[in-house]
C-alpha cells in the first residue's frame, strides 16, 4: 500500500482523493478573470492561520517580479497565510512596473481575505514581457472564494496551468515522529 521514501526512509501512503485542500486548515479555489480567453487564470491557496513556510526559486539572473515580493515575504517572517497566483502574464521583464503591479496584487488579496500583506505570496506565470491585466486580476481577487472542497483544489491546480496538458496534484501521508503527517502538493509545467 505505501512506498519507501528515498528521502526519510518512512513509509508513505498517497491518498487517491487527496488534494491541497486535504491537510486541516487549508483552502483553495481558481476562478476565470478573462485574462486568458477560455481558461481558469486567477487563484488562491489559503490557510487559516500563517504558516511556516520556504521556497526554491529560478538560478536565473532575471527574476519576475512577483518572485522578488515572495522573497521579501519570506525574508520578513518566513510565515505565509495564502499564496496568490495570476496565469496568462508572468509578470517577468517588466521593469518597476512590474514591480508595482506585484505588490497591489499582494495589498488587494490582503484588503480581500482580511490579512497581512507581509503574510501573501504571489507568484505569476504565462506571458513574458507583458504587465499584468490588473482590471481584470483586482475585481477577481474579490470573486475568491476559497473552500477545503476536492474540487476547488482542482479548481486551483487548472488556474495555474499555462501550455501544460494536465494538472499535476498529489497527496500523501507519512508518519513522522509517532504522528500521521498529511502533505500535498500541486505543480505546473510542461516539462
Amino acid at each position: 500500500m505505501g512506498e519507501t521514501s528515498f528521502v526519510t526512509d518512512q513509509v508513505w501512503s498517497k491518498i487517491p482523493d487527496g488534494s491541497i485542500t486535504t491537510p486541516k486548515g487549508f483552502k483553495a479555489t481558481g476562478i476565470h478573470t478573462k485574462v486568458k480567453r477560455k481558461r481558469k487564470d486567477l487563484g488562491i491557496i489559503y490557510c487559516e492561520q500563517p504558516v511556516p513556510a520556504a521556497a526554491v526559486y529560478t538560478l536565473n539572473q532575471i527574476q519576475a517580479a512577483p518572485i522578488a515580493v515572495t522573497k521579501q515575504v519570506l525574508e520578513d517572517g518566513g510565515h505565509v497565510q495564502a499564496v496568490v497566483v495570476n496565469s496568462g502574464h508572468a509578470n517577468a521583464c517588466t521593469g518597476h512596473a512590474g514591480l508595482v503591479d506585484a505588490y497591489t496584487v499582494q495589498e488587494k488579496a490582503a484588503d480581500v481575505f482580511n490579512m497581512q500583506a507581509d503574510n501573501i505570496a504571489v507568484a505569476s506565470t504565462g506571458l513574458i514581457g507583458e504587465r499584468m491585466k490588473l482590471e481584470k486580476i483586482l475585481p477577481g481577487l474579490e470573486q475568491l472564494v476559497p473552500t477545503d472542497s476536492k474540487e476547488e483544489a482542482s479548481s486551483f491546480a487548472e488556474s495555474i496551468l499555462t501550455t501544460d496538458t494536465g494538472t499535476k496534484e498529489v497527496c500523501v501521508q507519512v508518519p513522522i515522529d509517532g504522528k500521521v503527517v498529511t502533505i500535498a502538493g500541486v505543480a505546473k509545467g510542461s516539462g
